[in-house]
């Protein structure tokens, strides 16, 4: 029972160690995303030939609210699929953050982000060629579809239409401009909180900070009594060793968990020596934090779903295998 007590004990004083930084981060971070949110989403270049290189840096700021706003914005085709991708695969969620408070890990940070930034960049460009040769041919095939079913009526419907549309008055365009600036004060950010782009949320990082504090906590418990109580560290150090072949692949089916706390355990497993630096990289190039349920709810193409899907987790699983045998 001591055991038990010494674990809880001291998985409460690493956990305090770090939480002065989290906080300061945290705020940081929010400052970040409430100056560029809505930048993010007005942003041209997330369409153009260079959305994959503009994604996959937004991507690797520490924020799940970028995926979630890019999955809105990708799903009202406002950016590439390829700008999509490369958010998705540079994301990091809580990894950053983590590795930051420990200095001994500052190192494993700055090969982290230039990985993630790497693989971005080039499966963001691989997207976009892989889906313009598999989707294009449908799509071209159902757009001359579509046009050869217009029938005259309906083209003059179309315009009686355009003509009502010039007769709106003034009262009408500044309501609905009205309307459209109310929206753009509120949108979903990280874990769904509401991202206001008129004022700062002060108490959003301060709960953040305490949320991720506590899955922390929660992991260092676990992961102490493993090693010390059930397991013991030495026959848990000759297992690692042994399963390096199927840490990537294992890493990956964790950080395809839609939650922060995927992101804090893989972390967490790395920084105590549980987890090689390859299937790391392959566990947060798959977390997308809850892009992937926005994108599920959202993009009701189920194929165009599983092209995304399936460009996250064979890139990362090839990355994965690729670090570990370096």
């Amino acid at each position: 029972m001591q055991q038990v007590w010494d674990v809880l004990f001291h998985a409460l004083i690493d956990t305090a160690k770090i939480l002065p930084i989290l906080f300061v981060v945290y705020y940081l971070i929010e400052l970040i995303e409430f100056k560029f949110a809505v930048k993010l989403q007005n942003n041209k270049w997330l369409k153009g030939k260079a959305s994959p290189v503009v994604g996959a840096v937004v991507g690797c700021i520490p924020q799940c609210g970028f995926s979630v706003v890019s999955t809105d914005l990708y799903t009202k085709k406002a950016i590439s699929i390829g700008a999509l991708i490369a958010v998705y695969l540079a994301t990091s969620d809580e990894a950053l953050p983590l590795m930051f408070s420990n200095p001994k890990s500052i190192p494993w940070l700055f090969a982290l982000i230039g990985v993630k930034i790497a693989i971005g960049i080039s499966v963001g460009y691989l997207s976009i060629w892989l889906y313009k040769l598999i989707f294009k041919n449908k799509n071209d095939k159902q757009n001359l579809k579509n046009k050869e079913n217009l029938t005259k009526n309906d083209e003059k419907n179309a315009s009686k239409l355009t003509n009502s549309n010039k007769n709106l008055t003034k009262n009408d365009v500044d309501e609905h401009d009205h309307e459209h600036e109310v929206e753009q004060e509120i949108m979903d950010g990280c874990c769904h909180h509401h991202v206001k782009t008129k004022s700062f949320d002060w108490l959003h990082p301060l709960l953040h900070c305490l949320k991720i504090s506590a899955f922390i906590l929660i992991v260092n418990v676990l992961f102490g009594l493993i090693t010390e109580v059930w397991i013991g560290e030495a026959a848990l150090q000759t297992f690692l060793k042994n399963s390096i072949y199927i840490q990537p692949l294992l890493a990956i089916l964790i950080g395809l968990i839609p939650n922060c706390a995927s992101s804090v355990a893989l972390t967490e497993l790395f920084l105590v020596g549980g987890l090689s630096f390859g299937a790391l990289c392959a566990g947060l190039c798959v977390n997308a934090g809850l892009g992937l349920i926005i994108l599920l709810k959202q993009n009701k193409n189920v194929k165009e779903n599983i092209f995304i899907i399936s460009m996250l987790i064979i890139p990362s699983l090839i990355l994965g295998y690729a670090l570990n045998f370096i």
